[in-house]
């Protein structure tokens, strides 16, 4: 065991984070990329975070939750995989593949059908909408967090969390709108 894993009196070791905090990064990870990220992509993600966490334990200085600590980590990476973009284009080509799928499904109830392929299609507008708005939107509306907690998170002002909110709401509402028209 290297000395960053090693408890301190500060700061809990990596090992205890990750037992204790792995299934709820997972699963922001997995809000933040959307359903068009396999599963392979968020558990990378999420093994990315662990490392990120791994290497900056050193330098936490034990102020406020490790949830949050490690919270902002898991946004920041992920914010940084999908500036990436042929990231991005293979994460809207996969949503698109899932969204064919769906039409394939034919046991499925027509209302339960409906359902899956709206959603998928709100996924893939949000997919059009800019990272930083996008995390902000995914942390508020599918995370439920506050805009306060968000700004801790990506430690921003809490101004900037409604502004990219409402940045975030209108591109959606416009690529849904648009979206609309097209399959009209």
């Amino acid at each position: 065991m290297d000395r960053a894993a090693e408890p301190t009196d500060d700061a809990p070791s990596i090992h205890a984070l990750f037992r204790r905090h792995f299934d709820d990064v997972y699963r922001m990870v997995a809000h933040l990329l959307g359903p068009g990220a396999g599963q392979a992509d968020v558990e990378d993600i999420t093994q990315q975070v662990f490392m990120a966490a791994h290497r900056a334990l050193p330098r936490y200085r034990g102020e406020g939750r490790p949830t949050t600590w490690l919270y902002g980590i898991a946004t920041r990476v992920v914010l940084n995989n999908l500036r990436s973009w042929r990231r991005r284009r293979r994460l809207v080509a996969a949503l698109e593949s899932a969204l064919e799928g769906d039409v394939a499904v034919a046991a499925c109830p027509e209302r339960d059908l409906a359902a899956r392929q709206e959603l998928n299609r709100v996924w893939r507008c949000l997919m059009r909408v800019g990272a930083k708005k996008r995390v902000v939107y995914v942390l508020h509306v599918v995370e439920g967090r506050s805009g306060e907690e968000i700004a801790e998170l990506l430690e921003i002002p809490v101004a900037t969390v409604w502004t990219r909110l409402h940045h975030a709401r209108r591109e959606l509402n416009a690529a849904l709108d648009r979206d609309e028209r097209r399959n009209a």
